[in-house]
């Protein structure tokens, strides 16, 4: 398991930005954000687990450290999304694999050393395989993937992990690199962040699709799903804010 920096085509420019401002209630203005490695985890179907809180982070700043990634990874998980503690990376787990992107470069500690302020874990047993028969714009890709699991008998309106295998079209995606130093909360930047924009990007991509009640928690709010790229060589990562599926991917959903 090895820290990796993104390629050098892959950092365009670091801006002051991140995802968009989760659509859930403000939280307390008294509220700070917590250092505490401990918080509960929520469990879900196919071994899915979370550790930390989309809404704290975007509307506290709360890049606390949730959980040890060597913890993380002694449970074996098949999948993961997350972001690094401090705001200074993002976390994917695809076919058991730990891969670490850093937003600047310079010397990392082992990627198992790192700690989370969020992450979503999966182990789905068994995947079965989804041909993607059409292109799949950005705004379709959430109600695809429910049709799609519907159809090979999962509930989609319970958690389920996912991979894809692939070119992306309309991408754009970031990797934290600092926090902003600035307020935090509804329409403010989340994190100082590289931001790379492709028509298409071929690779691969590991998410979770979530039940309604993990909205705000493993998701922005407003959105059920939260996917990483994936570089083809299995050595980089990175958010994804916007993309969509050109026909002749592959999708692995779980087996019911």
């Amino acid at each position: 398991m090895r820290s990796i920096m993104l390629p050098s085509w892959f950092c365009n420019v670091v801006v002051a930005a991140g995802a968009l401002a989760a659509a859930t209630p403000a939280l307390p203005q008294q509220m700070r954000p917590s250092e505490d490695a401990s918080m509960p985890t929520v469990r879900q179907p196919y071994d899915i687990e979370t550790f930390g809180e989309f809404r704290r982070l975007i509307q506290l700043g709360d890049f606390g450290a949730k959980v040890q990634l060597g913890a993380v990874m002694a449970k074996h998980p098949t999948l993961g999304v997350g972001a690094v503690a401090d705001a200074i990376g993002e976390i994917t787990i695809y076919d058991r694999k730990l891969i670490v992107s850093y937003g600047k470069p310079g010397a990392h500690p082992a990627a198992d050393s790192e700690s989370a302020a969020l992450l979503s874990i999966a182990s789905p047993g068994e995947w079965q395989s989804v041909n993607v028969d059409r292109d799949v714009a950005p705004s379709e890709i959430e109600t695809y993937l429910a049709a799609a699991a519907k159809t090979h008998g999962i509930d989609p309106e319970k958690s389920f992990p996912f991979e894809i295998e692939g070119t992306l079209t309309s991408c754009f995606m970031h990797v934290n690199a600092a926090p902003t130093g600035g307020p935090h909360g509804m329409g403010l930047p989340v994190a100082i962040s590289v931001e790379t924009r492709g028509d298409e990007v071929h690779g691969k991509v590991a998410g979770v699709y979530v039940s309604a009640d993990l909205v705000g928690i493993a998701t922005h709010g407003g959105e059920r799903t939260h996917a990483h790229w994936v570089s083809p060589d299995g050595t980089s990562t990175a958010h994804l804010d916007r993309w969509g599926l050109k026909a002749g991917a592959l999708l692995l959903l779980p087996k019911p």
